[in-house]
């Protein structure tokens, strides 16, 4: 509900309806409650003398009273003051009588002023409020009680005089007066004390510890501007109210009076905030919101007390009010043409606040006969700023809860998945275990009838000639063996690694050297590491380096035979080397070397034949060792 929107399928109207209702049941509840908030008033003393009459006249210094006649007034009561920067206060003067039968302490009960209060029983200074808080916050209520020493007290008729000021402000506030035994006064004095003084404490220091958790969550989610819009209004809310958290003394004494004016900072983040709530992109004209609040600050600071006064109460007042009043239209919007809900709540805690401080309000500019229940601007405030802060911080569970939903979701996904994929691959192995199956047969077929298949063919067509001896038959089929095993060797299981590959191939080769009586000089240096030939390009290989070593041996006239096998830049390269009488080139009818060209052609090589006086050398340039490529069709 926290900001988000619930809207009714379309063409159904019971769901509708019911939303509306649901609504109209809302407004009307903060309706009834915010009008009967009155009846929830502060109890008065069960004793005591009520004194709700004095005599009245202005103060022209704290100690001296204005040269005019006291007027009866009535308590509770309001008088306007001269203005910022200007003393502004009056003297009241009070009886109440007294009987020296009790022995029980005596105690004045003042339950709720503003400003500064001086008070004097009978002459005698008991109480300066400057003693014990500060006066200089326009918008604070206090609660006092002060006790009467009994040398004080006379028989008969007592006199209390109360010099109220107010330096802050445009109207001093003073209730009515208790005087009576200190047990009967004390305890509706700390009831008034905690609800005007102590709950306030809580209340400020928990709006700024919420602004710094607020801050510390849109430094995770920086999308999130309403989140530092809210935790600066809450931050400079709790300022205006500083001296109910630092004691005035720990504090530079222009801090007092501008705490007064936080209200320009809290307001020029109010549309913004309001748009940012709604989801909405602030207008761009939002940052010169900021002129408001740098203006008043600015202007108590420079100008004359007197200008400054006008220029606060009507030209920054009435701009507050209306950008007060732009934020409630944004969030009266998205409200009742978007369904916002969260707007809706907003607007309700709004409503209630206005219309308890509606109540209060009066008894400030001077109305009579009420009695001040709550504290006008407190708690009413803090309980709409705590709405908003429960919004923003259910909205951001259920962005919380949201994320963990959708990992929840995206893992049996993932798993699901995962599980298809492993199916979909081992079938796939099945598969290609099966082509590559396959392709070996067909190449070991292809071998075999071009290479066995071959001789024994010539086997046949020996047997076939009257002139074919025993011998021809036996160098066929030394020369077909030879090619079978030559077939074997390429398939040995050597794993990937083109080194062991190699190494069979002398395994295989230096045997018939040595029957020819040739030695074999085998130099192999460390191959990288990497994937082998495939067993096809090994057999091309391995017959390619047969036809090299076995012309060397028989050609040559060499007793030696050198097969040198170090890595390249780009690959692998094989030098097959004699030191005989040379002379190997290219013959009309022979195909030796062609055959070696056709091989290094077939495995992607370059081979180079250089013969001369000093012998032959074969150099075979094979590229870097890769995936078999009779396996490639498995990988892609």
């Amino acid at each position: 509900m926290a900001g988000g929107s619930i809207e009714a399928p379309r063409g159904s109207g019971r769901p509708r309806l019911f939303r509306r209702l649901v609504i109209g049941l809302f407004y009307l509840t903060v309706l009834a409650v915010g009008i009967g908030s009155p009846l929830l008033t502060l109890s008065p003393p069960e004793g005591g003398i009520d004194i709700d009459r004095a005599l009245f006249r202005p103060l022209e210094t704290l100690d001296r009273p204005a040269d005019v006649a006291e007027a009866a007034v009535s308590l509770p009561h309001s008088f306007r003051v001269p203005g910022a920067g200007r003393f502004g206060g009056g003297l009241y003067r009070l009886e109440f009588d007294y009987s020296p039968d009790s022995a029980e302490p005596w105690s004045v009960l003042i339950p709720n002023y503003s400003g500064r209060i001086l008070v004097r029983v009978n002459g005698t200074l008991l109480y300066d409020s400057d003693w014990t808080h500060s006066g200089k916050i326009a918008t604070l209520i206090w609660p006092d009680i002060i006790a009467i020493p009994p040398p004080v007290l006379q028989a008969g008729a007592n006199t209390v005089e109360i010099h109220a000021v107010m330096l802050f402000g445009r109207k001093n506030y003073l209730s009515g007066i208790y005087a009576g035994p200190d047990s009967l006064l004390r305890p509706v004095y700390q009831q008034h004390r905690f609800l005007l003084v102590m709950l306030p404490q809580l209340l400020f220091a928990w709006q700024f510890a919420f602004s710094v958790m607020l801050s510390i969550v849109w430094a995770v989610r920086r999308s999130e501007r309403s989140y530092i819009l809210y935790a600066g209004i809450l931050f400079f809310n709790s300022m205006s109210n500083l001296v109910v958290i630092v004691p005035e003394s720990l504090v530079s004494p222009l801090v007092m009076p501008l705490s007064n004016l936080t209200f320009s900072w809290v307001t020029a983040m109010l549309v913004p905030f309001a748009f940012c709530f709604v989801n909405r992109r602030p207008p761009r004209a939002s940052i010169l919101f900021a002129a408001l609040p740098v203006g008043i600050n600015a202007a108590f600071l420079l100008l004359p007390p007197e200008t400054f006064h006008v220029l606060n109460w009507y030209v920054a007042v009435p701009v507050a009010m209306t950008l007060s009043c732009v934020a409630l239209g944004v969030l009266f919007y998205a409200a009742f043409r978007q369904g916002n809900d969260g707007a809706h709540i907003i607007l309700g805690a709004t409503l209630l606040t206005l219309l308890m401080i509606f109540h209060e309000v009066p008894i400030l500019y001077g109305a009579e006969g009420k009695r001040l229940s709550i504290n006008p601007f407190s708690i009413p405030v803090f309980m709409l700023l705590s709405v908003i802060s429960t919004i923003l911080m259910w909205r951001f569970a259920a962005a919380l809860n949201a994320v963990d939903q959708f990992n929840a979701k995206l893992r049996r996904e993932i798993a699901e998945a995962e599980a298809a994929l492993r199916t979909s691959l081992a079938r796939e192995q099945a598969q290609e275990r099966a082509i590559a199956l396959e392709a070996e047969r067909s190449r070991l077929t292809r071998d075999l009838h071009d290479g066995l298949a071959g001789q024994l063919v010539s086997m046949v067509a020996l047997s076939r000639r009257a002139d074919a001896g025993v011998s021809d038959f036996g160098t066929a089929a030394r020369k077909a063996l030879v090619d079978l095993r030559l077939v074997i060797a390429s398939m040995a299981e050597v794993g990937d690694d083109p080194g062991m590959m190699l190494a069979n191939f002398r395994d295989h080769i230096q045997p018939q050297l040595r029957a020819l009586g040739i030695a074999l000089d085998w130099q192999m240096h460390a191959l990288p590491e990497g994937a082998g030939w495939s067993s096809s390009t090994a057999l091309e290989l391995f017959r390619l380096l047969q036809e090299a070593t076995m012309n060397a041996a028989r050609h040559s006239g060499a007793d030696r035979v050198r097969i040198e096998i170090r890595p390249t830049d780009d690959g692998v390269r094989v030098v097959v080397a004699d030191e005989g009488c040379g002379g190997a080139s290219d013959r009309p009818g022979g195909y030796g070397l062609a055959n070696m060209r056709r091989r290094a052609l077939a495995i992607g090589a370059r081979l180079a034949i250089v013969s001369g006086p000093d012998g032959t050398r074969i150099v075979l340039d094979l590229p870097r060792p890769t995936v078999p490529s009779d396996l490639a069709p498995s990988l892609s």
